[in-house]
């Protein structure tokens, strides 16, 4: 067992191995108790206590050249999107597996889960574990009307790799305001799936899966809930 100090010098460690990231922050696996992302997390990961969550930008300037209508042959600006991601994904996951290493190294287990390619429920079209979930419990921002995680440095223009552990990592949370309160939810309007509601019942946002998937697969590619968002319009 390590001492305080100790530990204390282990999380240095790990979070100076993030000095790049855009964002980065830790959930507590305790305070997602009695959510499906407590259950996700202790499934995965039995004895997980900490969630790191580690995020880069999308840069507006790709996700302004994305349309959902694309002709069949011609060159598309949209087309610059795909590659950028990669670069986002292989940034993140190294950054993760990078503190997964120093963790294991400590004694801890840990468990990256990437950018991109992780299990997902095609069924009800739902990942093995929340990253959004993940941002909001570890305080990098709230979900908001789009179903996505709005922060607020980038609006929900950022891309999450995640870490289990059962190291015990101080969190992160905190409390933030809703950041689509000020909005005439932009992104319901703008959808062109119409796959995005006001939401009712006290829930947040309401979306149709079903429809934004098929939507995005007839056009190729579609950022419009992404692009049309207030939020994180000016990013330094």
């Amino acid at each position: 067992m390590l001492t305080d100090a100790a530990e204390r010098t282990l999380h240095e460690r790990a979070f100076a191995s993030l000095a790049d990231a855009d964002v980065f922050g830790v959930a507590a696996v305790e305070d997602t108790r009695g959510t499906p992302l407590y259950d996700s997390a202790t499934a995965l990961l039995p004895g997980a206590r900490s969630i790191v969550v580690v995020g880069s930008e999308v840069f507006p300037e790709v996700v302004g050249l994305v349309t959902p209508e694309k002709q069949m042959g011609a060159a598309s600006a949209s087309d610059l999107y795909t590659p950028h991601m990669d670069f986002l994904h292989g940034r993140l996951n190294r950054a993760i597996y990078d503190v997964a290493k120093i963790y294991r190294g400590a004694g801890f287990r840990a468990l990256p889960l990437p950018a991109a390619g992780t299990p997902f429920d095609a069924r009800f079209f739902r990942g093995i574990l929340s990253f959004k979930h993940a941002g909001e419990y570890a305080g990098l921002g709230r979900i908001g009307r789009s179903s996505l995680l709005v922060t607020p440095q980038f609006g929900p223009r950022v891309r999450l790799a995640c870490l289990l552990t059962d190291a015990d990592i101080p969190s992160t949370r905190r409390a933030l305001e809703d950041l689509c309160a000020s909005c005439p939810d932009l992104c319901v309007a703008h959808c062109p799936a119409g796959a995005l509601a006001n939401p009712g019942g006290g829930q947040r946002y309401a979306i149709n899966k079903f429809a934004c998937s098929s939507f995005r697969q007839a056009s190729g590619l579609c950022a419009t809930c992404v692009s049309s968002c207030l939020m994180g319009r000016e990013t330094r």
